[in-house]
């Protein structure tokens, strides 16, 4: 064989490891492709790995961050620590790195909980679009909040109208839809102007035992809210923005479930209104795990008071947001 034909042959044997290991072609379809017999592919396949074409590294998964995990796992009291890269979104096409890595860690979770409670927040709609369908018929999703009727959770559908307060997606319900659970829903409105329209919520039976179930959940999925907007994505505020303003004057950081934080993890009542429906802080506590999915600038103080709160158990974050937590919470 001559140079010329060798160069060749070279070329060759990358485009047939370029279709099998990156294109995910079959042999069959390459032998196609590149006019050769399905042994001969087999043939340059084996020469490929042999000669170095191909070349195999095995390492920790490229979407997490190991020593950033052992390292805040460290600083904080919670059993889980998972920490996504801030690589690009596009390798996972339309869902984020942390919903992907949030949605993969809750799956590995599931396998032995009958009741998941889940806060619904917008928060959470990326770990919605990246888990995978499933028929758990043995599963049952409890509303943690006061989520008012909305529109149709489709199953076929990463996304849905399904609303809370008329202001986001029914998490709990999308999931419950996508998972083939079962659902229920607590519901009456998430927020009431006065006690008495609290009174009235928590006097239907429905919306009572839907409460008293929540803390016997074996799992629950909540977000981490900034006090920059209620929801924390600054399109949505259930609360007035002067209310918000007040309860930051008092010293509130961020919240969980309706509840505002302390910087120490203390929970601070608005005064006077407006009444949120939901689990109660203690109530959160019973449940064994508390998984809280968030990340950003602006959610590193309010997870930092999750955490010194005993409101949640595990956290799952980016990558630049566990490098704060992690000067933060020093020793």
């Amino acid at each position: 064989m001559g140079r010329a034909e060798e160069d060749l042959h070279d070329q060759l044997l990358q485009r047939i490891a370029h279709h099998y290991f990156v294109g995910g072609m079959l042999q069959s379809d390459i032998a196609a492709v590149e006019h050769l017999s399905r042994p001969s592919v087999s043939r340059l396949l084996t020469e490929a790995r042999e000669r170095g074409v191909v070349q195999f590294r095995i390492g920790p998964p490229v979407d997490r961050v190991p020593e950033l995990e052992t390292e805040l796992q460290r600083r904080a009291p919670l059993h889980a620590c998972i920490v996504s890269t801030g690589k690009p979104r596009a390798l996972y096409a339309n869902s984020s790195r942390l919903g992907y890595v949030a949605a993969r860690y809750l799956e590995s979770q599931l396998s032995h909980v009958r009741l998941l409670g889940v806060a619904s927040s917008r928060s959470l709609s990326g770990v919605v679009e990246s888990m995978v369908q499933a028929h758990r018929r043995d599963l049952t999703v409890i509303d943690l909040l006061g989520c008012l009727p909305g529109g149709r959770a489709d199953r076929g559908r990463r996304t849905g109208s399904a609303s809370v307060d008329g202001g986001g997606p029914n998490t709990a319900r999308l999931i419950a839809a996508w998972l083939g659970a079962s659902f229920r829903a607590l519901p009456a409105p998430f927020v009431h102007k006065t006690a008495s329209s609290l009174e009235a919520a928590l006097s239907a039976t429905v919306v009572r035992e839907t409460l008293e179930l929540g803390p016997h959940s074996e799992l629950a999925l909540v977000g981490v809210g900034s006090m920059k907007r209620f929801d924390g994505t600054g399109a949505y505020s259930p609360i007035p923005v002067k209310e918000l303003d007040e309860l930051e004057t008092r010293g509130a950081v961020g919240h969980l479930c309706g509840h505002f934080l302390r910087e120490d993890g203390s929970v601070l009542e608005p005064s006077g209104g407006p009444f949120l429906l939901g689990i109660a802080a203690d109530g959160l506590r019973q449940i064994p795990q508390r998984l809280a999915v968030a990340a950003g600038w602006n959610k590193v103080r309010p997870i930092a008071a999750a955490i010194r709160g005993g409101l949640i158990s595990e956290l799952v974050t980016d990558q630049a947001t566990a490098a704060s937590l992690v000067r933060l919470l020093h020793p």
